[in-house]
């Protein structure tokens, strides 16, 4: 990874407000993205919120890496959080591809949790949209 930048870091350059920075850091190095799945479970609201923000911001700028991204939050929607995991389903309507679609219908007919079945649901159609072969 870049030097020393660690979730720690990132977290502490979101508080900051430095998104823009985080946004041309994550592009140079794709290893970052890694990082992206403990930031969304930090239990920090502040950093959580940064983090949803570099996600969709990062899907928008660096679309071809949408895939790593979706990689780093997929594991979160199997969390005993339900705010974790509904967070991950919101953020893969953004990131997601046909495989986190299966996922994502599956969670939004069976999580114990109204709301993460909610933000499922609209996450898979998210996809769908942008994907009408899917």
């Amino acid at each position: 990874m870049s030097g020393n930048i660690t979730a720690a870091r990132v977290a502490e350059f979101l508080g900051r407000g430095l998104l823009d920075v985080l946004v041309d850091l994550f592009k140079s190095d794709p290893a970052l993205y890694a990082l992206l799945g403990e930031l969304l479970a930090s239990p920090e609201m502040g950093v959580r919120l940064g983090a949803s923000a570099l996600v969709e911001e990062l899907a928008v700028v660096d679309p071809a890496r949408r895939p790593l991204v979706a990689s780093a939050l997929a594991p979160l929607l199997g969390d005993a959080d339900p705010v974790r995991r509904g967070d991950a389903a919101w953020l893969l309507g953004f990131v997601g591809g046909e495989a986190e679609l299966a996922a994502l219908e599956a969670i939004a007919a069976q999580d114990p949790n109204a709301d993460v079945r909610e933000a499922a649901a609209e996450a898979a159609g998210k996809i769908r949209a942008a994907d009408p072969s899917s």
